[in-house]
């Protein structure tokens, strides 16, 4: 993570404001040796009128202050956003976890991303040198994808600041660049008016609030007792929205089922709630569960690796991403944070994955290989390194191979699970079934890293890094038809 140690003081000491913004109290402990950390509204409150008032410059370290925070002027003049914001209420909290991957969630993080940016430039006439550091965020921002739904002005913005990353080779010509704008040099300020105005996408931007707009009149004629035309809203919006992605359907069916529900119709709210399952399942379980749709499997494992990387505006955000991800592949993650790490990660090696929900009749995480195995996977990553696989642990493991056997006719199963170290108890039985141990996963993740390092470092044309991948994967031990023989040991009971 970059800190601006000469920065910062290169800012204060010419009685310039110096802000951090991050997403919440533990991450902005992080910058205690070298920042003020505002805890709680009063202390924030406190610290926004002292850097308007100058009576100091900081730098202050806030949390979860995306908007609603006015920071004009030399109250302001350098601005750190270290992460990826998250939600500043429960509600939020929950609605980014269960529109995960989705449209919309994408949308609300790049408002926020943007909220933040502007916390230190309150007008045209304003600046504020932003730096935006962390890999989530960093590999966020280098998603095509995610990149389209800045407004084109932040876009440009971005886009400068890309070009100008080329030339900065140490902390020396990063500062140069920085007292430019500081001092508002002229050639600095000619340049990046002039990029800024060739990169600037003139026509108004088409911003999708429909989505927001059905959601808010719906519960609106819910609130006014209107419990069947808000139903009918609903109804009618998913009708017309062919393109609309599965996780915002869930979504809105789910606000269905809930008016439903409080409308005394319960197996009408039970119906709607299983479709709406059935598109999302990070959303409430309903009492009988919707029929399981097997997945369509990647045939060519290099194409799916080389599409992941095409997705991201520059290779660097993909391996930035890829770091992102592999960090919660470890025992102090918590155990969805984990999970859905592991179902990313075999996505990010060509691997097609999913995860199931919790208490749910199929595994933890589901490998779906081309040579049809599936890697059927329970994780029990926080479990104490002494400990031992136990029979309920492994039965656990035998139910949800059962699940896959019954769902995917045609494919053989390896049973997998993650375990500190492959050692399991006599009474568990787990002679025919395999661990993923600490030390080999490690060992995964980097072989994984230096394959995928070497394709995001090459300047091969998506087509050519194909066959490069294919040459690549020909010699590894993450090629999918070797993954079984390098990474999983046999349990051993204890003698």
């Amino acid at each position: 993570m970059l800190k601006p140690y000469r920065l910062h003081k290169q800012t204060t000491a010419q009685n310039l404001g110096a802000v951090i913004l991050v997403s919440s109290d533990k991450n902005a402990n992080r910058w205690s040796d070298i920042a003020t950390i505002a805890t709680g509204s009063a202390e924030a409150e406190h610290y926004i009128t002292s850097l308007q008032e100058k009576q100091t410059c900081g730098p202050i370290a806030f949390s979860n202050r995306y908007d609603g925070m006015d920071l004009p002027g030399d109250s302001c003049r350098l601005l750190v956003m270290s992460g990826l914001p998250t939600g500043t209420s429960n509600y939020e909290l929950f609605k980014a976890s269960a529109l995960y991957g989705g449209k919309t969630i994408t949308k609300m993080m790049a408002q926020r991303i943007e909220q933040g940016i502007g916390r230190g430039s309150r007008g045209a006439g304003d600046y504020c040198v932003v730096i935006l550091t962390g890999s989530d965020l960093s590999g966020w921002i280098s998603k095509k994808a995610n990149f389209s739904f800045l407004t084109s002005a932040t876009r440009a913005q971005l886009e400068i600041g890309t070009e100008i990353s080329k030339e900065v080779t140490d902390i020396n010509g990063l500062i140069k660049i920085v007292q430019q704008c500081y001092s508002r040099d002229k050639s600095w300020i000619e340049y990046h008016a002039e990029t800024l105005a060739e990169l600037t996408d003139m026509e108004a931007q088409n911003v999708d609030l429909q989505e927001a707009v059905v959601e808010r009149k719906a519960i609106n004629l819910w609130q006014d007792g209107y419990c069947e035309k808000a139903i009918e809203k609903i109804d009618k919006y998913l009708d017309q929205s062919k393109d609309l992605d599965d996780q915002t359907k869930g979504w809105l069916e789910q606000l269905s089922a809930r008016i439903a529900d409080s409308w005394g119709h319960s197996d009408l709210a039970e119906s709607i709630q299983q479709h709406a399952f059935a598109h999302n399942r990070n959303l409430i379980r309903p009492k009988v569960l919707p029929p399981y749709r097997p997945q369509h499997v990647h045939e060519n494992q290099s194409e799916a690796i080389v599409q992941q990387i095409a997705s991201f505006r520059n290779r660097r955000g993909f391996l930035q991403s890829f770091e992102d991800t592999v960090s919660y592949l470890q025992p102090k993650a918590s155990a969805s944070q984990f999970e859905r790490a592991l179902c990313d990660f075999a996505k990010m090696i060509g691997i097609h994955a999913e995860r199931h929900d919790e208490n749910g009749e199929g595994p933890d995480v589901l490998w779906l290989l081309p040579n049809k195995v599936g890697f059927v996977i329970e994780a029990k990553s926080r479990k104490k390194e002494r400990n031992a696989l136990t029979k309920e642990e492994h039965g656990q493991l035998l139910v949800a191979d059962e699940w896959f056997s019954k769902n995917y006719p045609g494919y053989s199963s390896i049973r997998i699970s993650v375990h500190p170290q492959n050692r399991a108890t006599k009474a568990a039985v787990a002679g025919a079934s395999f661990a993923l141990t600490d030390e080999k996963l490690n060992a995964l993740i980097s072989d994984a890293r230096t394959i995928l390092s070497h394709l995001c470092k090459s300047k091969l044309q998506d087509e050519d890094l194909i066959v490069e991948c294919d040459h690549t994967l020909a010699q590894s031990n993450i090629k999918f038809d070797k993954l079984a023989d390098s990474y999983l040991c046999a349990f051993e009971e204890p003698e």
